[in-house]
């Protein structure tokens, strides 16, 4: 009977995608925009909404006019799914695991969902998840009374329809309109009288919500505004999953829905307020810390070796503590209203038995973490001297000033280095025989005098250089082959003799924030940044400067800017 049901309710996930390809899916009527966007290339509403304005400092280059980028559908991430479906279901639902993998592109997961689709085998999975985690909760009578709230007596009685209303617009992120309730209704009475019990019929309707494209896409199409025929503004509730998957990797509360029904989220202001109240929430740490994770490309460490023999503390508890303080180190600085670019010079991490091992740290500790500060003298602080960056950015059996240096200057300086050129190989050969050299050393004679590799491992290598102290899994060292490390360097005009002396030359430089406020930007607009978009990134990151560097401000002012609330049309 229950293979028959299925069956009878696939047609209708399948028959919903299609009304997405053909342009059906449905959207709210805004109210009459009174907003007009300037089009002098500055930012902010002509209606005087609260949006960023810009006003060119004497000596900024001239930057085009800001048009913002097409509308268009974001499948969830894995993070996004399994967070909603617990947001919707409750906290103890066991999301499946066997869901198809994201799509990084440029970095993130945010801008592959925009990009990607539902391939037959991940809608075969998203089925099977919606029907597992459906089921845990009904067959539970508690969590069932939790979730709807009512016994239904009949699968189309008020208590019923009652309940796919409200779940449907937690669910699909706006309200249901009524020949979408009535058909969710239709699919109750099909369910409940083939098993002949009204909770089974909402039960089916949980697993149809939860597979539908309304689901597991953000469907964003923006609404015209009369004197801006070239661009829409996103709906209400198109902003309210806009920021709710922005800072909490989840669907929107029934506060944030309620905002956008009454119209506040059409305004910078109103975004605002929203923001705010979502960024002093516990969610919005968890969430927005994983920005660094991806931003760190910490998933990449995982499934990294090292020579047991050389690095006998490697192990997957160890990468497992290695990436765990890193997301302390900045769920901490992040979160305090303080300087973001702190972490990378903080003093102050999160240490547990095997980091305290790798460390050389004294004293009693376990597989709990504490707080620690580092001393003065000590040789580490901030993002750049955990083992989590350096570890991801090293050689099984050698450190990498290349791959560390490269990092540096392309992710947190956003300088771009070229690939190297076609059939040049880029092993490190061994050393030569007799010779005794340190691992700089090799790499001055192999990178830095060849002028077809000095091109480019000039700006990297020489960078690079300032993390020699830490080998390949991050602990330190003072020597390198029975050789004194040497870690002087310079980045663009700053002098370096250590680590630390590096981070703090990376904390200062003027190319960080516009780098992190690019890179945030990508994460949450899900493309990357056209030409158009420069000053709205401009504007972002001088809002950013104004006020200490606060992360706080720069979700804020990104949340508020045109370049967030905006579509193209023809999307």
């Amino acid at each position: 009977m229950r293979s028959t049901i299925r069956r009878t309710l696939v047609p209708l996930g399948a028959a919903l995608a299609l009304a997405a390809c053909e342009g059906r899916l449905g959207s709210r009527a805004g109210d009459t925009p009174n907003q007009a966007v300037r089009r002098d290339g500055g930012l902010g509403d002509a209606g005087g909404d609260g949006s960023i304005v810009s006003t060119p400092d004497a000596g900024d280059p001239v930057l085009p006019v800001f048009a913002p980028q097409a509308a268009t559908m974001h499948r969830l991430t894995r993070a996004q799914y399994r967070n909603s479906v617990r947001e919707l279901l409750g906290a103890a639902v066991n999301v499946p695991t066997d869901i198809e993998l994201d799509t990084q592109l440029y970095g993130f997961a945010t801008v592959g969902a925009a990009s990607i689709t539902v391939s037959p085998r991940a809608a075969e999975q998203f089925e099977a998840a919606s029907y597992n985690v459906a089921a845990q909760v009904f067959n539970d009578p508690a969590r069932r009374m939790a979730l709807v709230g009512c016994t239904p007596s009949a699968a189309d009685d008020a208590c019923a329809r009652g309940f796919i209303t409200r779940f449907g617009r937690r669910a699909w992120r706006r309200p249901l309109e009524m020949a979408e309730v009535d058909r969710w209704v239709t699919v109750s009475r099909a369910a409940a009288g083939a098993y002949r019990d009204p909770n089974k019929g909402l039960e089916y309707v949980v697993a149809g919500l939860l597979q539908a494209p309304h689901f597991l896409f953000r469907v964003e199409r923006g609404e015209a505004v009369a004197s801006i025929p070239a661009m829409r503004r996103y709906t209400g509730y198109e902003m309210a999953a806009r920021l709710s998957f922005l800072l909490w990797s989840s669907t929107p509360d029934d506060a944030l829905l309620d905002a956008a029904g009454r119209g506040e989220l059409d305004t910078a202001d109103g975004v605002r307020v929203q923001v705010r109240r979502m960024f002093a929430d516990p969610r919005a740490r968890a969430s927005l810390t994983a920005f660094f994770s991806e931003y760190f490309k910490l998933d990449r460490i995982a499934p990294q070796t090292r020579d047991r023999m050389l690095y006998p503390l490697w192990s997957p508890s160890l990468v497992n503590s290695m990436i765990q303080e890193f997301e302390r180190i900045v769920g901490e600085t992040a979160f305090s209203d303080g300087d973001l670019r702190d972490i990378f010079t903080t003093r102050t991490t999160f240490i547990d038995q095997n980091l305290a091992r790798l460390y050389g740290i004294p004293g009693t500790f376990d597989e709990t973490f504490r707080r620690y500060e580092w001393p003065a003298n000590a040789p580490r602080a901030g993002l750049l001297t955990t083992a989590a960056f350096l570890a991801n950015n090293a050689h099984p059996v050698t450190t990498s000033p290349t791959h560390r240096g490269k990092f540096i200057r392309q992710f947190l300086l956003c300088q771009p280095i070229p690939p190297p050129p076609a059939g040049v190989t880029t092993d490190i050969p061994p050393p030569m025989p007799g010779v005794v050299q340190t691992f700089r050393q090799r790499l001055e004679m192999l990178h830095l005098q060849p002028p077809a590799c000095a091109a480019c491992h000039t700006a990297m290598d020489p960078v690079g250089f300032g993390l020699e102290h830490y080998d390949a899994i991050g602990a330190y060292r003072t020597t390198d082959n029975t050789l004194p490390v040497d870690a002087r360097g310079t980045l663009d005009g700053a002098d370096f003799r250590s680590g630390r002396e590096l981070a703090e030359a990376v904390r200062n430089h003027r190319a960080l924030p516009g780098c992190m406020v690019r890179n945030m930007y990508r994460y949450a607009t899900g493309h990357v940044e056209a030409d158009s978009e420069a000053v709205v990134i401009r504007d972002v990151e001088r809002a950013f400067a104004a006020q200490g560097y606060q992360f706080r401000v720069l979700i804020e002012a990104l949340a508020a800017s045109d370049g967030f609330r905006y579509a193209a049309n023809g999307g």
